[in-house]
């Protein structure tokens, strides 16, 4: 099990579970619109613990690109955590 902590929280998880399958077992901070690296509802921070997530596809850099955000930000909904990390919620 991993540790994943949002805005001070921590929540236990398999690794290889996505941010979308933590937000499904346990109430969260995240916020998600569209699940799919559409909308951009759920801008997310790194704030530790970058490197145990999976890299980010195109369309999730697109998205990013758009909302002008910089590079310790990412979609929820497109992260897979391999080990512990930590994050906030974008404003």
């Amino acid at each position: 099990m991993i540790t994943v902590t949002i805005a001070g929280e921590p929540f236990r998880v398999p690794a290889g579970s996505t941010l979308q399958q933590l937000d499904d077992l346990h109430r969260t901070a995240l916020v998600f619109g569209c699940r799919a690296a559409q909308c951009g509802a759920c801008v997310i921070r790194i704030t530790s613990g970058a490197t145990h997530l999976n890299q980010p596809e195109q369309d999730e850099l697109d998205v990013l690109d758009v909302l002008d955000v910089d590079g310790d930000h990412r979609l929820a909904c497109q992260c897979t955590v391999f080990g512990d990390i930590s994050l906030e919620v974008a404003e």
